[in-house]
């Protein structure tokens, strides 16, 4: 049980390194930015190799991109999450938009997993793809019930009038 614990905390620090290159427009623009090697960044970024980002690494490109993807991974390996006092607006039309991301999301997930379970075979690297989905599916779930808490500490919230962009 040990080493599943190690290797599920590991998959999703690997899996939250790769977002962040991703992020940061790839290896080579993500090394610029945190002063690594192309090489490092590379191994950080391969399923196949151990090496994580170090933390220095992370906060710069963390602070670049705006996402703090990897800390709030390793927050949630503590059972914490992070909180953005820059989203507190979260009623009526992130509460709309947030519900459609879901189902959005929810939706990719499905019908890449009808793609790899075709074969009825599931491959470590389609297994990865699979976490990577469902924690951002996870993630999107979590500011949904996020934005609700918040409406129901209120005790209620009022949608906003829709509006048509460019109308007046």
């Amino acid at each position: 049980m040990h080493d599943t614990m190690t290797n599920a905390w590991f998959y999703q620090l690997k899996a939250a390194n790769r977002l962040l290159i991703k992020k940061n427009g790839g290896i080579e623009a993500a090394a610029d930015t945190c002063s690594l090697s192309k090489s490092q960044v590379g191994r950080c970024n391969n399923d196949g190799d151990t090496e994580l980002l170090p933390i220095p690494a992370v906060l710069r490109l963390e602070a670049e991109c705006g996402d703090p993807c990897v800390t709030r991974v390793m927050a949630g390996l503590h059972g914490c999450k992070l909180t953005d006092p820059e989203k507190e607006n979260r009623d009526g039309t992130c509460l709309l938009r947030g519900s459609l991301e879901l189902g959005a999301v929810a939706n990719e997930y499905q019908r890449n997993a009808s793609v790899r379970f075709s074969d009825l075979k599931v491959t470590p690297t389609e297994a990865g793809q699979g976490i990577r989905e469902l924690q951002a599916l996870i993630d999107k779930a979590s500011e949904q019930i996020r934005r609700y808490s918040e409406i129901l500490a209120k005790g209620g919230s009022e949608m906003p009038d829709l509006k048509i962009v460019g109308g007046e």
